[in-house]
């Protein structure tokens, strides 16, 4: 576990870390294949549901998959879908997509700023402490999400995976992030939600790493990365940083 300096800049995470949605991605699911089934009468919901996720785990746990499929959710979300569809013996691409995009829908509709998020970005900065946002997906979806909510203010720089051609946990953002910043891995906090992209991405280049764990799940099961430091709440950075400025570790 490395010891952390008051950094001169922090690399931040988007989803899950800035950004949440209030619909999980279960609740959406499970409403999408409920309205689907209602109308068409050609599945039961439970049936479909149980497939969506079961499919769906298979598809995220591989890394290149996991790596192509968030550059076009959308696509990826009906291919689920058909796949699961295809199970039942009625595969309908335009059902797939309906029920898909009814998914998506309700998860961008819920999209917030998690509690203290904004105010400690503001505090951050007001501090002098360089900021950087790293996010994976597609650019446009994600620049989306940074223009509704306001975020590029906060920021240097706003690194996203669909317009660099790579994304977390490839070292080359971070080394970007670092140069736009003009810092050092050592004199920089990496702070994120995901403990393989965010977390060992950042400790793999020397940059002290902050998990969120909003949800209190602790660290995933099977997983050999220890962050520097876990907080349930992203206010926690403010005290962390004061800590150190007052204690005089440069």
């Amino acid at each position: 576990m490395k010891e952390s300096v008051v950094p001169k800049a922090i690399l931040f995470d988007l989803d899950d870390t800035i950004l949440r949605s209030s619909v999980t991605p279960e609740s959406a699911w499970k409403e999408a294949c409920e309205v689907s089934a209602q109308e068409t009468k050609l599945f039961k919901a439970e049936e479909l549901l149980s497939l969506i996720n079961t499919i769906r785990d298979w598809y995220w746990s591989d890394p290149e998959r996991h790596r192509a499929g968030r550059l076009n959710l959308s696509a990826t979300r009906i291919t689920i879908v058909r796949m699961a569809l295809e199970k039942l013996g009625c595969a309908n691409e335009r059902v797939a997509a309906k029920i898909a995009t009814d998914a998506s829908n309700l998860r961008e509709a819920s999209l917030e700023l998690f509690p203290n998020a904004e105010d400690a970005l503001r505090k951050l900065v007001k501090k002098g402490v360089k900021l950087a946002l790293l996010t994976n997906g597609a650019g446009e979806i994600q620049r989306v999400k940074i223009e509704r909510f306001g975020l590029a203010r906060y920021f240097h720089a706003c690194l996203i995976e669909g317009e660099m051609g790579f994304g977390k946990p490839d070292q080359r953002v971070f080394e970007t992030a670092l140069a736009k910043l003009t810092v050092t891995p050592s004199q920089t906090w990496m702070v994120g939600d995901d403990i393989e992209r965010d977390i060992a991405g950042a400790q793999n280049l020397g940059i002290f790493s902050v998990w969120c764990d909003f949800e209190k799940k602790g660290i995933p099961s099977g997983s050999k990365v220890v962050p520097d430091k876990i907080i349930r709440d992203i206010a926690e950075l403010l005290p962390l940083i004061d800590d150190k400025q007052t204690s005089g570790r440069e």
